[in-house]
């Protein structure tokens, strides 16, 4: 077996970074991500076994920790709607650091993959854990409002990432989101309740 050495390899991971989150995995070219990292197509066969092979190293990291990493986060949160915003925000943003346009592949471009439902499977998993927090018996009422503000906020944190702003103005915008739909949730919950 030939000797992978590690620079091709991170050339090659960037060059299909670049063109999976310009182009998405069915735009993307495999002989274009060999151009561009500089090495012949034979020779990144060598590396992945194609365009799927390339993509899974890119974005399964990114798949399979961002899972854990919600529900440390909802595990180390707190009522202090304050105090658990500035955690969150601190959380999420180095989430975006680790993983940064990998999430942005997972989320956007990757229509007709094993890994397409990656945004459904975040909100499910963070509307388990809103209800789970939050609802000891839940009703189909407390499912949608769940799955609405769970939907609504993750919408929100992507679009904040996809501008690519500084990394003070992303943390700025994401405890603003945080605050305004979970700031006092538990006493507008119940509050929502109590009017019916």
């Amino acid at each position: 077996m030939q000797y992978k050495k590690k620079e091709i390899n991170e050339k090659i991971l960037a060059a299909g970074r670049k063109e999976y989150f310009e182009k998405g995995y069915r735009g993307g070219n495999i002989s274009a991500i060999a151009e561009n990292a500089g090495v012949p197509v034979g020779n990144l066969y060598r590396y992945y076994d194609g365009k799927m092979g390339l993509l899974t190293a890119i974005v399964k990291p990114a798949y399979t920790q961002i899972p854990k990493m919600i529900d440390e986060l909802f595990s180390t949160c707190d009522r202090d709607a304050n105090n658990s915003a500035r955690l969150l925000t601190g959380k999420l943003s180095e989430m975006f650091e680790k993983y940064g346009e990998d999430i942005l592949i997972l989320v956007d471009k990757c229509a007709s993959t094993r890994y397409e439902d990656f945004f459904e499977k975040l909100i499910d998993r963070c509307d388990s854990l809103l209800l789970k927090n939050f609802f000891e018996q839940p009703t189909e009422s407390d499912l949608l409002f769940c799955h609405t503000v769970v939907r609504s906020f993750i919408t929100s944190v992507f679009d904040v990432l996809r501008k690519r702003m500084s990394k003070e103005e992303t943390e700025t915008l994401l405890e603003r989101l945080l605050l305004f739909y979970f700031a006092d949730i538990e006493n507008r919950i119940r509050g929502g309740e109590n009017e019916q």
